[in-house]
């Protein structure tokens, strides 16, 4: 069988497979840390790849991307557009924000938590009941106390 790209067969993802993507990219930067300016750096400050065994924190695009890269490689060129409108709409929403995901990350967001609530919002937005209906299912209950 040929494992062929969802989206070349006009499919998205699942809301579940969203919202594990997103779980993984808080886990990231929960476990690891947040930046700024560079998809990823070291604990030295500079700025390294994704997949460098130094990358000690990622910005919310390196997260993300280091994310569906682990849990979907084979659909990448979804993934980024998806969740840029998704993060979007969630600063729209919450803030007024209409900058870009990555300025709002560099520029505007003041700390680590507020990524994570962000990316947590997108969660709760993408599946609402099974976030509400199954409690400490979602990682956006599970780590409300961490957040504070």
């Amino acid at each position: 069988m040929i494992d062929i790209p969802l989206h070349r067969m006009g499919v998205v993802p699942g809301d579940k497979i969203l919202v594990d993507v997103l779980n993984e990219a808080s886990r990231l930067l929960q476990m690891k840390g947040w930046s700024r300016i560079a998809m990823a750096r070291s604990a030295s400050g500079q700025a390294v790849s994704l997949n460098s065994a130094d990358a000690s924190s990622y910005c919310l695009s390196g997260a993300l991307v280091k994310a569906w890269r682990t849990i979907d490689p084979k659909n990448e060129d979804l993934y980024f557009p998806l969740f840029e409108k998704k993060l979007s709409a969630a600063l729209r929403d919450a803030y007024g924000y209409e900058g870009g995901v990555s300025r709002w990350n560099d520029e505007v967001a003041a700390s680590r938590d507020d990524v994570v609530t962000l990316i947590n919002s997108v969660i709760v937005s993408i599946q609402p009941a099974a976030c509400s209906s199954q409690p400490g299912s979602c990682i956006c209950q599970r780590d409300a106390a961490y957040l504070l």
